[in-house]
């Protein structure tokens, strides 16, 4: 029997005694959690569903599931994969030109000799997982320090990541589960020949623009395909979803398979009073004037307004949902359930001797967030400048430089050799640079620095060394040629020794301001990282003991499985449907008078009367997910795809740090409104035959 499973029994016993005290409850909490797949939540549906799948259709969900920054799913054998439109939006954005549109005017390849290639996009599969957690702490010395502990973990993790493909051929990713407490090895193979198969009009999958984002009924047609190639063909899959024609019904029983990217449930009630109180307000403002900015940039011309559409979205996405989730840390209510559940915890914990090294955990935390607080004009001014675009790129290869010329177990974990693969083909990859939007952006974050420190602190004068910030932007965009990939191939050679010489004055600045970066980000990971791990760590410990296998850790932007059912919800006086059909697009569209956001496109408007209009377009559920669940399949109990998920309504954003799910909703695609859409409003028949075919 190993060390973490010997321990893991050690608490489940712990668990018993408290329960048979009364102290606590191990009873399943609504449709709550981000599940893994080798601990899925088998008691919990046979208790609330008396469903009981095997472990084959576990499998087979998984090996359907993909990940391509997002979520994402196989829909036929022949390597199609069905994701949001708004995941593709970015790749689709650099295939785009003046002359060709496809975020306005949307694509559609009615051959696979038509498929748009898109650089740099990977799609990758999850193929097996193994616990390693034994191994990853036996790293750590008897003796050692927050951050000298986690400076042994992480090269053990960059070692046991460094085999991966040496021994198995597949990429391996250590994933932090319950704060540390269990690390999984999760082994995936990727594909790198990634085409665009559909996407339809801006206008139709963000019907609604950014009043609609976050909200329901919605009547969106978020979708895209592309499709996977291996040697020049069409990848063949073996596992792929099948689709359900007839969707799903209200009540049923629903699943949703994807990359779940951040929930904070694991902080104590003083970590989300710093959130509450100093990040949030602070990087709330911040996006909210990088927004202001991007529209009066939009606002010079036509070719401006398309350069900045999809950082605009993106940014009018983080505001909506930050919004949301900070008025959650300002809820009350809110606030009292996690107070009162952390409460809970540490009293059970003092009064039972055999969980007493926990105890301390909860002090250790509020010590580093007091230091974070101290610390947070560093943390606010010095660690953020330049991490996009062509600054980002620059200090992306000033680091790429200063690493490579370590052995492998020194380095930063994001340059250990697993990883330079996947880190050489983004930074070679190919796609637009928009000058003017550059030195806008650029200025704009020079000044805030500025602004926050004074002209007088020395990393300020380090980073303008003489010159104007107007002055040094202007010199460094227009004299950079970073934005050709050749260029930024050439420096990569020979471990990027070249970088240190180079004469590119975008090169020359990150050389000047990445030293006071890196060095500010190590004293944030020794001070409070080190400390958040290691004691969240003791935390999540605690939470094992007091509940069991009912626990499920924190969403980290891997492969999770949440399940739920097809349900409306009470809203204000009234109750909110589960379904949203093509009428209800029509009569929001006549409603505002066609207009703005409001207006959709030209075939939807010519093509009305061919559709089935009381077809579901949009559908809710109380599935648990949280950003980068988008493109996430939605499937029955026969694993069959009704859906794909888009969004959470507003009521779910503070589910990123305490579950409720009376209103919180996940929002989707009906499978229906797919096909109905694809056959008669984008003549895409033979894309939906493709997947009608698969599923018989």
């Amino acid at each position: 029997m190993t060390r973490a499973t010997t321990l893991f029994r050690s608490l489940i016993l712990a668990a018993a005694a408290l329960c048979a005290a009364g102290l606590l409850s191990t009873s399943p909490r609504a449709d709550e959690g981000m599940w893994t797949y080798d601990h899925p939540p088998l008691k919990q549906l046979e208790e609330r569903y008396g469903f009981k799948p095997d472990q084959a259709w576990f499998d087979h969900l998984r090996l359907s599931s993909v990940s391509m920054g997002a979520s994402a799913s196989f829909v036929s054998p022949d390597g199609l994969v069905i994701t949001n439109h708004h995941v593709t939006l970015g790749y689709v954005q650099r295939l785009s030109s003046a002359e060709h549109n496809y975020v306005r005017d949307g694509f559609y390849a009615k051959t696979q000799a038509e498929e748009l290639p898109m650089p740099g996009a990977s799609v990758q599969v999850v193929v097996s997982m193994e616990d390693v957690t034994d191994r990853v702490d036996a790293a750590v010395k008897a003796g050692a320090s927050p951050a000298q502990a986690q400076e042994q973990r992480e090269k053990a993790i960059a070692a046991i990541e460094d085999e991966c493909p040496k021994k198995t051929g597949l990429q391996g990713e250590v994933v932090s589960l319950f704060g540390g407490s269990r690390r999984v090895i999760y082994r995936s193979k990727e594909y790198t020949d990634v085409r665009l198969v559909f996407t339809p009009e801006l206008a139709a999958a963000f019907f609604g623009g950014d009043d609609d984002n976050f909200c329901y009924p919605r009547y969106d047609l978020d979708m895209a395909f592309v499709r996977v190639y291996e040697n020049g063909k069409p990848a063949k899959v073996q596992h792929y979803l099948k689709v359900n024609p007839k969707g799903a019904a209200d009540g049923d029983l629903v699943f949703t398979s994807g990359n779940p990217g951040q929930t904070e449930r694991l902080l104590t009630y003083a970590m989300l009073e710093y959130q509450r109180d100093v990040i949030f307000p602070a990087t709330n403002d911040r996006l909210k004037a990088r927004r202001t900015l991007l529209k009066a940039y939009s606002a010079r011309g036509p070719e401006q307004a398309r350069q900045a559409r999809t950082y605009l979205y993106y940014m009018e996405n983080s505001i909506k949902s930050r919004d949301g989730e900070f008025k959650g840390l300002n809820d009350s209510a809110l606030m009292k359930k996690k107070f009162d559940q952390e409460t809970a915890l540490r009293e059970a914990v003092a009064k039972n001797p055999a969980l007493a090294p926990y105890g301390k955990a909860w002090d250790n935390l509020e010590q580093a967030v007091a230091w974070a607080k101290a610390h947070e004009e560093e943390r606010r001014y010095k660690i953020g400048l330049g991490e996009r675009a062509l600054l980002g790129t620059a200090l992306t290869l000033v680091r790429y430089s200063r690493e490579l010329a370590k052995p492998d177990a020194d380095r930063l974990p994001e340059f250990n050799d697993a990883d330079l693969p996947d880190l050489t083909r983004r930074l070679t990859s190919p796609g637009p640079v928009y000058k003017e939007l550059e030195a806008t952006l650029l200025l704009d974050e020079m000044k805030y620095v500025i602004a926050g420190l004074g002209e007088n602190e020395p990393y300020v004068k380090t980073m303008l060394a003489g010159m104007t910030p107007e002055a040094l932007v202007k010199q460094v965009i227009e004299g950079t040629h970073l934005e050709d990939p050749a260029v930024r191939k050439e420096l990569l050679k020979d471990k990027g020794k070249a970088v240190a010489t180079s004469k590119d004055p975008m090169i020359q600045l990150a050389l000047r301001i990445e030293p006071t970066i890196s060095e500010t980000r190590k004293l944030f990971r020794d001070k409070v990282d080190a400390i958040d791990t290691a004691n969240l760590t003791l935390v999540a410990k605690a939470q094992f003991a007091a509940y069991g296998e009912s626990v499920y850790p924190d969403a980290t932007g891997t492969l999770r499985l949440a399940f739920g059912k097809v349900a409306g919800y009470p809203f204000a006086t009234t109750l909110v449907p589960p379904f949203t059909t093509f009428y209800g697009l029509y009569d929001r569209a006549y409603g505002f008078g066609q207009k703005g956001d409001f207006a959709i496109p030209p075939r939807t408007a010519a093509r009305r009367e061919q559709l089935d209009l009381s077809t579901p377009l949009n559908l809710v559920s109380t599935n648990d997910i949280t950003g980068g669940n988008s493109g996430s399949p939605v499937v029955d109990k026969e694993g069959r795809l009704v859906g794909l998920v888009f969004d959470g309504n507003m009521q779910s954003h503070p589910n990123t740090f305490v579950y409720e799910e009376t209103q919180a909703r996940c929002v989707s695609v009906d499978i229906r409104g797919i096909l109905e859409a694809l056959r008669k409003l984008y003549d895409a028949g033979p894309l939906a035959d493709e997947m009608l075919t698969a599923a018989k």
